[in-house]
């Protein structure tokens, strides 16, 4: 009998769409370093695209890949949101947002075919809604992941055609299967640091969107309530837009500040600090979780998403949220840093290399299948 042999199996093309923000950009990028680390899944791809908008936090970290395969590049494409302020202001810049939704529609259905794209994988975001419509209309296959406690417009509308639907927290899409957040392996620290006679650590990550009157906040709570000072370290990621707050943050001692922290760095971190002063966005939750880390939880004000997170996290995880719009902020956060002066926390024996191996490696071979 002569055997017949195998076709080679085709090497797929994939378009990988999400939005700007640091908490869904990073976790994509650790999704294709995590690619990368496999000759298997290397072998299996052709070139992977990433559309987003240009001159944007995406496209900064597709140019900082140096791993030639598989080989990946950056194409701007336009979209349009829909807005949410208040009438007047949204209601303009929504009618110019439609004819910017249609265009990237249609730019979208052009480079899909150009490109020849099998598989679009869709994060979050405006800008990934016309890329993931274009490919349903042209029979693609489209993967959705979303990591909040509630989905966002734009992937509740892919859900509904996609070939795949994977989430952080269940029953948040119909037919989906959870699968936790997608989290860089660059943040997992091998040997614990020991943690014995030393006072309990704070990291304070709000970030750079809207947080310059946090920081200032923290600073005038070390001034007038000397002994948070000498109850904790803390250790500010201030962030590119608030690098000038270092040198108030100088004439404490019990502080240190930095711009930017890689997430090697971020980890190293992680695995020394007890608490966290922290926004709500999903990654940086997850990070903080992993190691154990009892949260703080300062949702930004004009994000639902940040608060259903946050109480998701006070409910299971017995976390604290303060709302930055109360008029007693400043007082909450005092009592709450004083109710954890004695705090150090419990590290779980847990393995963590599996649970940021296990999104990557269920949604990549989705992708792939």
């Amino acid at each position: 009998m002569i055997s017949r042999s195998r076709k080679p199996q085709k090497k797929l093309t994939i378009a990988m769409a999400w939005w700007w923000t640091w908490g869904h950009v990073f976790p994509i990028k650790s999704l294709i370093e995590w690619i990368q680390k496999k000759p298997q899944y290397v072998d299996s791809i052709h070139h992977i695209y990433r559309f987003g908008s240009k001159d944007s936090l995406e496209s900064n970290v597709c140019s900082s890949f140096t791993e030639e395969q598989p080989p990946i590049d950056f194409i701007p494409i336009v979209s349009g949101k829909l807005r949410r302020e208040t009438i007047r202001q949204s209601r303009l810049k929504n009618v110019r947002d439609i004819f910017l939704f249609i265009g990237g529609f249609f730019q979208s259905i052009a480079l899909l075919l150009r490109y020849r794209i099998d598989v679009v994988f869709c994060k979050w975001g405006y800008v990934a809604l016309p890329i993931s419509l274009a490919a349903g209309l042209l029979h693609k296959k489209v993967i959705v992941h979303e990591s909040d406690t509630h989905a966002g417009l734009v992937n509740k509308i892919v859900a509904r055609f996609a070939s795949k639907v994977f989430t952080w927290f269940d029953n948040v899409l119909p037919k989906s299967k959870t699968v936790g957040q997608i989290l860089s392996d660059e943040i997992l620290v091998e040997d614990m640091p020991p943690r014995e006679h030393d006072k309990p650590k704070i990291l304070v990550v709000w970030g750079s969107q809207g947080s310059r009157k946090l920081y200032q906040s923290l600073i005038k709570i070390f001034e007038t309530n000397p002994e948070i000072l000498s109850s904790f370290d803390f250790y500010f990621v201030l962030g590119l837009l608030n690098q000038e707050i270092s040198t108030e943050l100088d004439k404490f001692t019990s502080v240190r500040s930095y711009a930017f922290l890689s997430q090697k760095e971020m980890g190293e971190l992680f695995a020394i600090c007890d608490i966290a002063i922290t926004r709500g966005g999903t990654t940086s939750l997850a990070e903080q979780n992993l190691y154990d880390i009892k949260q703080i939880i300062v949702p930004i004000p004009r994000t639902h998403d940040q608060y259903d997170n946050a109480r998701r996290y006070v409910q299971h995880k017995k976390d604290i949220m303060i709302d930055q719009k109360d008029v007693g902020f400043h007082i909450k956060l005092v009592k709450a840093l004083m109710k954890l002066r004695a705090f150090k926390k419990k590290e779980s024996d847990i393995d963590r290399q599996a649970i940021v191996s296990r999104a990557k490696e269920i949604i990549i071979k989705s992708i792939l299948n």
